[in-house]
């Protein structure tokens, strides 16, 4: 059960050709840290939000999630192009049958 989680984690963060990112990063925008890499950055980041005023926190989480959404549009094109190369690359290989 536990290396299973822990495989699952492993290829969510992975980055992807596909993708140009892993999917972890396509659904939250950033990329994966590990918890004891997170505790200093997450104590300097409560208290920046408590020195900035509400509304440009508001106004950067705004901005955030406009790139966010950005983000996955050039992965939705990205895996398109991606699948169009791979069907390319199929036929190219692949040999007429004829059936009767």
């Amino acid at each position: 059960h536990k290396s299973l989680y822990d495989t699952l984690w492993v290829d969510r963060i992975t980055p992807k050709r596909s993708l140009g990112m892993s999917p972890f990063q396509v659904l939250y925008g950033t990329e994966a840290e590990l918890p004891i890499s997170a505790e200093l950055p997450a104590l300097c980041l409560a208290r920046a939000i408590e020195d900035e005023t509400f509304q440009n926190y508001l106004e950067k989480r705004i901005m955030y999630l406009t790139e966010l959404e950005e983000k996955r549009v050039r992965v939705v094109d990205r895996i398109t192009e991606h699948q169009n190369q791979v069907k390319r690359l199929f036929d190219k290989r692949a040999k007429q049958r004829n059936f009767q």
